[in-house]
């Protein structure tokens, strides 16, 4: 479910009331691109945060559990390349998992910047509906929803 208020979206791409339940799905797409781009999950206020925030120590236990459970599956196993392939199914699950808790983990709360950039995004999706645009110049605006939102990633490396 959004964060942005479905109505400031509508406003920002002035559009019809018929086109509401769009908006309202490329809103999502929007915030989540936004969201995967920081490495964090935004969230609409304090509290919203802080409910996030208690299911971490939770989700930690479970993701490792998880894991220790598919490991333990894979014993039985006979031959070493399905030894293999499940062990490596198996971390790279607890890695998606991990990564998904980390990003609640590194939660913030929407600011201006951050719900400009998804609004610049949600325009994008709003205006160009297709795959492919035929007979259009397209040129990337230097001052993207990606510039409002480089402050705010996390996980980088070095």
């Amino acid at each position: 479910m959004p964060v942005i208020d479905i109505e400031v979206a509508m406003q920002h791409l002035r559009a019809e009331e018929d086109d509401r339940a769009l908006v309202k799905a490329q809103l999502g797409a929007a915030e989540e691109q936004a969201s995967q781009y920081m490495q964090r999950r935004f969230y609409a206020d304090q509290a919203a945060l802080d409910v996030a925030l208690a299911t971490v120590p939770a989700a930690i236990t479970t993701t490792r559990a998880r894991l220790d459970a598919a490991l333990a599956a894979i014993d039985p196993l006979g031959q070493v390349d399905d030894r293999q392939g499940a062990r490596d199914r198996a971390t790279q699950a607890f890695a998606d998992a991990r990564a998904a808790v980390e990003m609640v983990a590194r939660g913030i709360v929407i600011n201006d910047a951050i719900q400009a950039a998804c609004l610049l995004a949600l325009g994008h999706l709003y205006a160009n509906r297709e795959d492919v645009v035929a007979g259009v110049s397209i040129t990337e605006l230097p001052m993207n929803s990606r510039w409002l939102l480089n402050p705010y990633r996390t996980g980088l490396g070095v």
